[in-house]
């Protein structure tokens, strides 16, 4: 029981702390270089994206690969 639980769990937490670390990313750097122009699309904000997407999608992809 408590090895499905973390088997469950950690994947999650890993994608968890990549999309808070995208989501930081992201805001962190249209913070920073709010007066410059053209600031929403540079290489950080597509960084934090790719983050942010892995996050969601690698955890029930992990436990798909898993369970097989």
């Amino acid at each position: 029981m408590l090895h499905n639980l973390l088997s469950t769990l950690i994947p999650y937490s890993i994608g968890l702390v990549l999309m808070v670390l995208g989501w930081y990313i992201s805001i962190l750097n249209v913070g920073l270089a709010r007066f410059q122009e053209n600031v929403l699309f540079t290489k950080w904000t597509l960084i934090g994206l790719i983050l942010i997407i892995a996050g969601a999608y690698i955890p029930p992809i992990w436990n798909k690969i898993r369970g097989r």
